[in-house]
């Protein structure tokens, strides 16, 4: 087999891929072989039948089509190895008016589209402002009042009910009309007021409710409630409250590290928490200083992105949700009919999500190779330990399981040491000024 690169038209490859005579008689042979049971041939048992027979037969072209399918798939892989390119779609195949037969060599003329070429300038002294990331004693307090929070215990007070507080309740739920609709009854059920876990001001109007009281509420369902004949309906329900329970946290003390961590004291508790909270606030930092600086270059940055890798992509996004939705016993599709959207407007709706991410992904892969970066063994060996103690497997099994796709785990690699270059090479600014718990989730 030989290739040669002809051109390169913005993101179309052209090249040409010849095939020796001898190669393509292996092809006709391995077809033949693969065959050779399928064909009924008086005189003979089936599957016994030679090939020239066979052609004799049914003609001499039997196996022809197959066999340029085989050559092809077999030797176009390393022709692109060879030329250094990776196709981005199927290629596009011309054999023009070529007599392919027994004895003949192929010469395949092939289009492809690849990934385009993207320049990234002035990636290296990117300047990133982060939040100083200095434990301070407030974020020890936060954190030993998060665990005295999750060990308090529910007493229960004669008082009317407060924000905070849980109730035990019955409650029924009527339309409009006086009928009890299904699914609006419980006994004994167990609310924290300001949970938010019913619907908008239920828990609300349960606020200043006293033990042993019944009281009657209107809530209206929100307009996108699953429950198509209860979305946007005014309705009612009937409660009655037969305790009202206040949490009463733990005292922060010696006591409480014993029963919440391995330490004796709550001194000792105290230096475990600020270390770890030390590391948390480094690997955020970490995290957003490489966020920072991709965001820079990537606004920076121009691609001629093909747009079947945005299509690809949102087929990657869709299988993803699918999988999410999988946890919750929700598919995509019953998701489109219950949302009462067409999947054509959903991919439209998370197109820009979509090609974000090949962009970013274009970017990130262009400073990896602008950089000479490299998976070695001993990396590839430790990312396939960390993904096979994901599905339970050794690091040799989950090599078997990833089988070609080992080439997508190097680039991950690579990705992986772009991004810890750039943010080692970043300006970094520290600040006092405070980030929100989501932007730090």
């Amino acid at each position: 087999m030989k290739a040669d690169f002809i051109s390169r038209e913005v993101n179309t490859v052209s090249m040409t891929m010849e095939i020796t005579p001898e190669e393509f008689e292996n092809a006709l042979n391995k077809v033949y072989k693969e065959n050779k049971h399928r064909f009924n041939v008086p005189g003979f048992r089936r599957g016994k039948a030679p090939r020239k027979i066979i052609e004799n037969n049914y003609g001499s072209g039997v196996f022809v089509e197959e066999a340029i399918n085989e050559v092809f798939n077999e030797n176009y892989p390393t022709a692109l190895d060879e030329l250094g390119y990776e196709p981005v779609d199927h290629p596009d195949i011309d054999l023009g008016d070529q007599d392919i037969k027994s004895g003949s060599g192929i010469l395949f003329n092939i289009k492809f589209l690849t990934s385009p070429e993207v320049k990234v300038e002035d990636y290296k002294g990117v300047k990133v402002t982060v939040p100083a990331a200095e434990v301070t004693e407030a974020d020890i307090e936060s954190q030993l009042q998060s665990y005295a929070q999750r060990n308090a215990r529910l007493i229960t007070v004669e008082r009317e009910a407060r924000l905070g507080d849980t109730v035990i309740l019955d409650y029924k739920g009527f339309d409009y009309e006086g009928e009890q609709f299904e699914g609006g009854t419980a006994e004994n059920y167990k609310l924290k007021l300001g949970s938010n876990e019913f619907i908008p001001s239920f828990e609300d109007q349960l606020i200043g409710a006293e033990p042993g009281e019944e009281r009657t509420i209107e809530v209206r369902f929100p307009d996108d409630y699953p429950a198509e004949k209860l979305a946007s309906e005014l309705v009612k329900f009937e409660c009655k409250i037969h305790e009202v329970k206040e949490e009463e946290l733990p005292p922060i003390d010696d006591d409480l590290a014993k029963e919440c961590s391995e330490f004796d004291t709550l001194d000792e508790w105290k230096e475990d928490l600020k270390g770890k909270l030390a590391e948390n606030k480094k690997q955020q930092t970490e995290n957003r200083v490489k966020n920072e600086v991709v965001q820079q270059i990537y606004e920076d940055t121009i691609v001629d992105i093909p747009e079947v890798m945005i299509e690809h992509e949102i087929d990657m996004l869709l299988r993803q949700f699918d999988q999410q939705l999988g946890y919750s016993g929700m598919t995509l599709q019953k998701y489109i009919e219950e949302t009462q959207t067409e999947m054509s407007e959903f991919r439209e709706q998370i197109r820009d999500e979509a090609e974000k991410k090949v962009k970013t992904r274009l970017i990130i892969e262009a400073i990896a190779d602008k950089e000479g970066f490299t998976a070695s063994e001993e990396d590839i060996e430790e990312e396939l330990k960390n993904m096979g103690v994901q599905y339970g497997v050794n690091a040799e099994r989950m090599r078997e399981i990833v089988g070609e796709d080992i080439k997508y785990i190097k680039k991950d690699i690579c990705a992986k040491k772009a991004l810890t270059f750039l943010a080692e090479n970043a300006e970094v600014e520290e600040t006092d000024f405070s980030v929100s718990p989501a932007e730090e989730a």
